[in-house]
């Protein structure tokens, strides 16, 4: 396979698996990727993983990307507190959480970290689908449960209070019936007390 017929058969992918390349042409050498990426033409992401070194990802592609770089994987956490305007700081860490192994990837295209939960704790994430890509997002409940289960600094009021959370959205946008709901699923009573807290904390 040339170059230019790899272009115009990937052109619309965000990413590329060395898989997806073996599925258009079984016999492809791999160490034409190698050759590319000398000549300016990809980029490495991890292994296997490749982008065209001239695309500009949009946010949804750079999601998109998160979720294919560890499957099954969500976005949660920082990140997702973060997209739901919960806290203010800027994210350029793209947190997920994973029923694999806990990893982290500082890679050309951005830096990704995957927490592992049990499988048990996988859920409540909803599809986001934005012009031609798509990503797992956790539920604005499920991300602040997720984050207060897996950062375990957390334990006074000091610590919620320099987290900056937005009560108005807060407020707004989190249920308090899913958040119980979503909460016996973890099973945890340090769980329990830190969600109590931030309530205590956020709602007055």
């Amino acid at each position: 396979m040339k170059y230019i017929e790899f272009q115009n058969q990937f052109k619309n992918h965000p990413i590329i698996h060395l898989s997806d390349i073996k599925n258009v042409e079984p016999d492809f050498d791999h160490r034409r990727l190698y050759e590319w990426q000398k000549k300016g033409y990809l980029k490495k992401v991890i292994n296997n993983f490749y982008v065209f070194a001239n695309k500009d990802l949009s946010e949804a592609e750079s999601n998109f990307i998160a979720n294919k770089l560890i499957e099954p994987s969500y976005l949660s956490m920082e990140y997702a507190l973060n997209y739901y305007s919960l806290i203010p700081e800027i994210v350029f860490l793209r947190t997920s959480v994973t029923s694999r192994k806990t990893k982290s990837f500082n890679t050309a295209i951005g830096n990704f970290s995957y927490q592992k939960v049990k499988n048990d704790l996988f859920f409540g994430y909803k599809i986001v689908n934005i012009n031609s890509a798509s990503f797992k997002i956790a539920e604005p409940e499920k991300a602040l449960l997720d984050f207060l289960y897996l950062r375990k600094n957390l334990a006074a009021v000091d610590d919620f209070y320099e987290l900056r959370i937005n009560k108005e959205i807060y407020k707004e946008i989190i249920s308090q019936i899913k958040l119980k709901d979503y909460l016996k699923a973890f099973n945890s009573k340090t769980l329990i007390k830190r969600v109590k807290i931030l309530n205590n904390f956020l709602i007055k």
